[in-house]
């Protein structure tokens, strides 16, 4: 069986453990899905004996009102995942410019490609800075951005973000930013790209409504850009019908959730400052984050499996180029669900 690299596999500890772990391997909404798109995907079920729209139109419409983006700007996939492979398989950079640590799948579907790696210092708190300016070069030929990224919960400032854009536009390189974690941010509208989509057509933005709307099982994702050309070769780069019935009706009613977003990251904000307080006060060295997850690094390497051993998940990020051993990252969620938490690594760290 291949190995599995990402958070949210409850399903080996249920092998291994049995029961329902507190899971904060993956970064979901702790708060759950909106009684309005819960109601939608009910709904939705009376219409699975028709295959689904595979231009997913209505979905493209109430997403291209809520972000102010023409519809035919975007391209659904079966979750980010699934566009991420597509937009691989279209693009076919010879040669492509990540960051380290960052999300796999940009790896993953990379796999073709000569990938250089821009590594993240921990003494600047792995931020992305000025440096990356000088890794972007004529031979590149895609740059991958997560912002927020994956797994340091780092934003990219705003300035130097319109400056890799310029850089890209200089050079004739595809930019994809994954802004999958977008809605997390309390000061999201600052850190978003889509005012420079009309004006970069090598500019592509990924989303997903999979965290902040607690739909990972049902895999809903979608690029922006405003090269037509592109969107073209997404339709035709794998099977017609990637997204479900239920997945669209999902997307739909969750655009019209901006409200339920905004309360979201106002209350992750508050709880992402205890969370760190707490961490730091038990000698683990937190990671300065944005998004509702937390970056931390512990001396202890086997941290993940006595804490699941406590009924608790959370990621160990050993495998994340540019980290190592010792490096976890947990999702922020209420204070019950910190309180958890905190309580069994006391525990450990009492010996019990």
């Amino acid at each position: 069986m291949p190995e599995y690299v990402h958070g949210g596999d409850v399903y080996s500890y249920a092998e291994a453990y049995g029961g329902v772990p507190l899971d904060l391997s993956a970064n979901i909404n702790p708060f759950g899905i909106p009684e309005r798109v819960k109601q939608a995907m009910r709904d939705a079920v009376e219409d699975c004996t028709r295959y689904p729209d595979p231009f997913c139109r209505a979905a493209r419409r109430a997403i291209g009102a809520a972000e102010g983006v023409d519809p035919d700007w975007l391209y659904c996939g079966n979750g980010a995942a699934d566009v991420l492979d597509r937009l691989a398989a279209v693009l076919r950079p010879g040669t492509a410019l990540l960051t380290a640590p960052t999300f796999a799948e940009y790896e993953r579907t990379l796999a073709d490609a000569e990938r250089r790696l821009h590594l993240l210092r921990e003494d600047e708190g792995f931020a992305v800075t000025g440096r990356i300016l000088l890794d972007i070069t004529p031979e590149i030929d895609a740059v991958y951005l997560c912002n927020p990224n994956n797994p340091t919960g780092r934003t990219i400032e705003p300035q130097l973000l319109h400056r890799v854009v310029e850089k890209c536009a200089q050079n004739d390189i595809w930019l994809i930013v994954d802004e999958c974690f977008h809605d997390f941010l309390i000061d999201s509208a600052r850190h978003t790209l889509k005012a420079r989509l009309a004006d970069y057509p090598k500019l592509v933005i990924l989303r997903a409504y999979t965290k902040m709307y607690a739909v990972p099982g049902v895999r809903f994702g979608w690029c922006m850009t405003a090269n037509a050309g592109l969107i073209e070769g997404l339709y035709r780069a794998g099977q017609p019908w990637n997204v479900s019935v239920i997945a669209q009706a999902c997307a739909a009613a969750a655009s019209g959730e901006a409200g339920y977003a905004v309360q979201t990251a106002a209350c992750i904000a508050q709880e992402r400052i205890y969370l760190t307080e707490e961490l730091t006060r038990r000698g683990l060295t937190v990671y300065p984050g944005e998004a509702n997850f937390l970056l931390f690094r512990s001396q202890d390497d086997v941290l993940q499996g006595k804490l699941a051993a406590r009924g608790v998940l959370i990621r160990n990020c050993a495998n994340y180029r540019g980290l190592g051993a010792g490096y976890y990252r947990t999702a922020v969620k209420t204070r019950e669900d910190t309180a958890r938490l905190l309580a069994a690594l006391d525990s450990i760290q009492e010996g019990y």
